[in-house]
């Protein structure tokens, strides 16, 4: 027992003793030492910056996108041996798929009203949901309308125009098909630019009471991530039947296909990076193992292991895939936001998960290219080196 106290007492000085024999090295071939940092920091430097691109750009691409609205349709369409529903959507079998596929989507249930015999489109939807999903959509409060005791709602500008109802003022429908009526005040105004502002908006349940379809929506709007194949999440959307997943191609492909390209353009160029300060770093390791010939044959005469001198080199080799990594991220920085306000004349945002990710490269690098000289150092003999054969 005292040999193993006396053991671990020796190791932290055995410690401190190869992190000082780590920094003299280091320091004496300093020159060499900084040739490889530069090396590793170039290389990752294009990582960091291409990382910061990618991802800010994409996230703005997306955000872009996402203004043009819903970029997948679900509908109805009977599974086999399953008689139709009327032609309308199950809501709540929809809404699991869409949970189970991580997409999100609105309900929309269609009806036909009239107004002193003006026929008007009554749409019921989840409202909250679909403004996500119609980031472009403006909704502007009518001044000095007090809350509507009905069911809340948004009419189109477009409709409201054209019915010639001034703010405040409440409008009974008469729904098509019966004798049900809809009474609505003119609050909410939806301002969407296009055939939305036709429509007057109320939420799904009043639109699903009025109708007498409880659970029942005509289609689900829906919008597939960033990045998603839209091939995949209409194959896992359709996989049990009962729902029709329609795409809208000039959306969802354009999206896809841009961020796409993007991260290839990124790994390709990234690959080649690495590659290239790899066999920097590769070649001045090397020198620096064959400059310490004598040093490491000093080191085994001395009673050094092969794990004493591994440790030693492999030490070497992350301190330098550290100190590169840092450096080409920071570089990185400075690069992303060149490119930034060169190419698409915006800013980049630092992301704070690139670091991990830059000197991570860096040290795998680092140690990647320490394998070459780790081997040169093991074969080299006391005796011949010392002699200087």
């Amino acid at each position: 027992m005292a040999e193993r106290a006396a053991h671990r007492g020796a190791r932290p000085e055995r410690l401190g003793l190869e992190a000082r024999m780590l920094a003299a090295a280091l320091w004496r071939r300093r020159g060499v030492v900084a040739l490889a940092i530069a090396a590793l920091a170039i290389g990752t430097s294009v990582a960091s910056a291409l990382l910061h691109v990618s991802h800010d750009v994409s996230r703005k691409v997306s955000r872009e996108l996402r203004a043009l609205g819903p970029n997948l349709l679900l509908v109805p369409r009977p599974a086999a041996g399953v008689a139709p529903a009327a032609g309308y959507l199950d809501v709540a079998m929809a809404r699991a798929r869409l949970a189970r596929a991580g997409i999100e989507g609105a309900p929309l249930l269609y009806l036909v009203a009239s107004e002193q015999g003006r026929p008007i489109q009554v749409v019921g939807a989840d409202l909250e949901a679909l403004r996500r999903l119609h980031p472009s959509w403006r909704i502007e409060a009518a001044p000095g309308v007090a809350p509507a005791s009905g069911p809340p709602s948004i009419i189109g500008r477009r409709l409201m125009e054209r019915l010639a109802v001034a703010p405040g003022r409440r409008v009974s429908l008469a729904m098509s098909g019966g004798t049900a009526t809809l009474d609505l005040t003119v609050s909410d105004v939806l301002i969407a630019g296009g055939p939305d502002e036709e429509s007057w908006w109320i939420p799904l349940e009043a639109a699903q009471a009025l109708s007498g379809l409880p659970g029942r929506a005509s289609l689900v709007e829906a919008r597939l991530p960033a990045g998603a194949d839209p091939a995949a999440a209409v194959a896992a959307l359709e996989r049990e039947g009962g729902i029709e997943a329609l795409p809208l191609h000039a959306l969802s492909d354009t999206e896809a296909g841009l961020l796409d390209r993007m991260r290839r353009l990124m790994t390709l160029v990234t690959v080649a990076a690495l590659l290239a300060a790899g066999l920097c770093t590769f070649g001045t390791l090397t020198d620096l193992a064959l400059e310490r010939r004598r040093d490491i044959a000093l080191m085994k005469a001395l009673g050094a292991g092969p794990r004493d001198v591994v440790r030693q080199l492999v030490g070497e080799s992350l301190v330098i895939g550290l100190a590169g990594g840092v450096a080409g991220w920071l570089l990185g920085v400075f690069f992303a936001e060149v490119i930034g306000r060169r190419v698409f004349l915006s800013t980049i945002a630092i992301g704070w998960e690139v670091p991990p990710v830059v000197i991570g490269l860096s040290l795998l690098t680092a140690a990647l290219a320490g394998l070459g000289p780790i081997r040169l150092a093991l074969a080299v003999e006391p005796g011949t080196a010392l002699k200087g054969d």
